[in-house]
């Protein structure tokens, strides 16, 4: 046979074959090299559903009958032999290999259609690997568009939503699991790559609420320093859920409490925390002069301009430390301040304990 995994399926068939009278009988008709008979035998069996027998007859005349008019059906009877022992991607290899070899034949059409039910057959739980899933997707569609009247139509479109909401599920369960990890700023890429690759999944409404609580769940968890970005971010991202889900009931009322507190600290902090970012920014771009006015100086001389070259460098590092002192007191105000409210927020959940709010 010129299909190397219909002959390996053949070695092993046949291994089972010989401990039953039927099996005996078969051996000695195999044997014979009795290419008519032979091909007879495997219409029978597969008339009568014994479709290993069936295969086994097919497969041992088909090279014999390469070059005949029959190529094409045993092809298509030994694919549907396997399809119907349930061994799926030998039977897809047959029925993708009869649909390009013999297009125009017979059983063309029932090929193009087998073919993508072997892949529905072999589509895995979404928690696995979609290959098979995307494999049937595909060969259904291509079905369709070359018979859009096939009265397996109205079936196979069912088939395909069901197929489609597995890969939405298989997206999902993929995107939310940096957030299960507590990843956040991973959850929040993955979440957001996830939803500009399928905005209209069933999985949207979840995902947004995912990526307001991983900004949540970020911010609280941060230096002082870098809080009042995350909670900002936090805030936009709670907009734009309350945007598209106003009368969220599983996700609106949690969220409400997590903005409530993210734009109470972005009101209280956000003056001290921009006081502090151009603090920053004056203290590196001061470095860089000290750093210009040093080099400079190895280089001055005439006596009466390097010294006030130094008087101007002195100055410049006075202010650098200046300015570093009021960062480091600043960054101090608001570790206190972040430290009040952790003990505030600790204080209120022992008080009244909450459960916590399962991903749905």
């Amino acid at each position: 046979m010129r299909y190397i995994r219909f002959t390996v399926l053949i070695a092993a068939l046949l291994a089972a074959v010989p401990g039953t009278v039927s099996g005996r009988g078969l051996n000695k008709l195999l044997k014979s090299k009795n290419t008519e008979n032979i091909y007879q035998a495997a219409l029978d069996y597969y008339r009568n559903k014994k479709f290993r027998n069936a295969a086994l007859c097919f497969e041992a005349v088909y090279n014999d009958l390469y070059s005949t008019d029959r190529a094409d059906t045993i092809l298509f009877y030994t694919s549907k032999a396997y399809y119907n022992q349930g061994i799926y991607d030998v039977a897809a290899d047959g029925f993708d290999q009869y649909r390009k070899a013999f297009s125009r034949r017979p059983f063309a059409e029932e090929a193009e259609y087998l073919l993508p039910m072997c892949w529905y057959r072999l589509s895995r739980p979404a928690e696995r690997d979609q290959t098979e899933t995307r494999k049937a997707i595909t060969t259904f569609n291509e079905y369709l568009n070359r018979h859009p009247e096939s009265i397996k139509a109205e079936d196979i479109r069912q088939i395909l939503e069901e197929l489609q909401a597995k890969l939405y599920e298989k997206e999902f369960i993929n995107a939310s699991l940096y957030f299960k990890l507590q990843r956040y700023p991973a959850s929040v890429a993955a979440l957001r790559y996830s939803l500009k690759d399928t905005p209209e999944t069933p999985y949207r409404e979840t995902m947004m609420y995912l990526i307001c609580k991983s900004w949540y769940n970020y911010a609280k968890n941060s230096i002082p320093a870098r809080k009042l970005d995350r909670y900002m971010k936090m805030v936009d991202s709670y907009y734009n859920f309350r945007s598209e889900f106003p009368e969220s009931e599983d996700y609106l009322k949690e969220l409400d409490k997590m903005f409530a507190e993210a734009q109470s600290y972005v009101d209280n902090n956000q003056q001290a925390a921009v006081d502090i970012e151009k603090d920053r920014i004056g203290a590196e771009s001061l470095k860089e002069s000290i750093k210009q006015q040093k080099a400079k100086l190895r280089t001055i001389s005439d006596q009466i301009e390097r010294n006030q070259a130094k008087i101007k460098l002195k100055q410049d590092e006075a202010a650098l430390k200046a300015q570093q002192a009021r960062i480091k007191s600043e960054a101090r105000k608001l570790k206190k301040s972040d430290s009040k409210n952790r003990k505030n927020d600790d204080r209120a959940s022992n008080e009244n304990e909450t459960p916590v709010l399962e991903v749905k």
